[in-house]
């Protein structure tokens, strides 16, 4: 009988990490980093986690992700990035998405890069290597906090006057 109840539980268990990852699937992540290893990388462990993630090798393409009017919830970028960095590239994306949480990856940290970063929004600047958990535990915090208004409400949605 305690078997019995065991799978039960696995099963709910189960039933509840496939909603989550449902609910997480709805979640479009723009991924921009010059690196395509990294890209390939990050792109297929935040795939895992349950997010579709669109994956682009530098901010130009991704802005154009953006012009496209693709709805996105997260953005993460690379810092350092031939021709426009990250810290360009997030000035234009503030200004065609507000409320979009960013996540800045490097692997030159810099203390001035650092409070730039964050004067300009950014939810966390992160160093490279990232391991895959605390990827994703930031990338969750990050959602959450627009989710339950500790962060500013995040539509992911092109404000039109930024595509004029």
């Amino acid at each position: 009988m305690n078997l019995h109840l065991l799978r039960g539980a696995s099963t709910r268990s189960s039933c509840l990490s496939i909603m989550q990852r449902e609910i997480r699937s709805m979640k479009t992540l723009l991924l921009v980093d010059d690196e395509l290893e990294n890209l390939r990388s990050l792109g297929e462990v935040l795939s895992r986690f349950g997010y579709k993630v669109i994956t682009k090798p530098d901010a130009q393409s991704a802005l154009t992700v953006l012009n496209e009017g693709t709805k996105i919830d997260l953005v993460i970028t690379d810092y350092r990035m031939p021709g426009m960095d990250g810290l360009e590239f997030l000035l234009l994306l503030k200004q065609m998405i507000p409320s979009v949480p960013v996540i800045m990856l490097t692997a030159y940290g810099a203390v001035e890069t650092y409070l730039k970063s964050l004067s300009l929004g950014v939810f966390e600047y992160v160093n490279k290597p990232v391991k895959a958990k605390e990827l994703g535990r930031i990338v969750k915090a990050a959602l959450d906090s627009c989710e339950n208004g500790s962060g500013p409400p995040c539509t992911g949605n092109v404000t039109p006057s930024a595509l004029s």
